[in-house]
């Protein structure tokens, strides 16, 4: 088996929040203001005191990861900080950096209304080959948000099919391979079922 070229303008990442674990594609592909925020990533880590977490990813060809944690206010649903941890590939930690800082000070409504193209234009453009992220980063504020809604306001499975409508069959979903909130789902059918605790 021959072996992998790495291209020497290919950086590799590996801090405690950040693993860059994909050959990625060069970083001439990449933004100025997409390299800023991946060597400042300001909100990486877990805020104290977070309430909610999100995962959501894949896992062909390497992992791509994006964890979310906040700390929200139950009072005014308000995301009060953000933080990330993100593994894969450089423009999922560009994404998750700039989701991160897009959520804080916003409520889940306002939250819900971010779109795959405010946050392409936050981190300036990606390569085309990495622009799957951006799916990813809209599926981790929506499982963000029902871990929210499941965790700390206790919502009922039929409220938080109400809130935050899931079609298991739409394109983000089925590109969204590992997905917390859809986990969380099936534990919460089966705690109303009363077959877990």
């Amino acid at each position: 088996m021959p072996k992998q070229h790495i291209t020497e303008d290919t950086p590799f990442l590996r801090t405690p929040d950040m693993y860059q674990i994909e050959n990625d594609a060069p970083i001439t592909e990449y933004s100025d203001r997409a390299l800023d925020l991946i060597a400042d990533a300001r909100n990486g880590g877990v805020p104290e005191g977070a309430n909610a977490f999100c995962s959501v990813g894949r896992e062909k060809r390497g992992t791509v990861q994006m964890q979310l944690f906040a700390r929200m206010d139950p009072e005014t649903d308000r995301f009060v900080e953000v933080g990330f941890r993100s593994h894969g590939c450089l423009a999922a930690i560009a994404c998750a950096t700039v989701v991160a800082d897009m959520l804080t000070g916003k409520t889940v409504d306002e939250a819900l209304t971010i779109t795959q193209e405010q946050i392409l234009d936050a981190v300036d453009g990606l390569p085309n080959g990495r622009m799957y992220t951006l799916t990813f980063a809209i599926e981790a504020i929506r499982a963000i948000i029902g871990d929210y809604y499941l965790r700390v306001k206790g919502f009922s499975l039929a409220q938080l099919d109400e809130a935050l409508p899931c079609d298991k069959l739409c394109v983000n979903c089925l590109l969204t391979e590992n997905c917390s909130l859809r986990d969380e789902r099936v534990d919460q059918e089966l705690r109303e079922a009363g077959e877990i605790d």
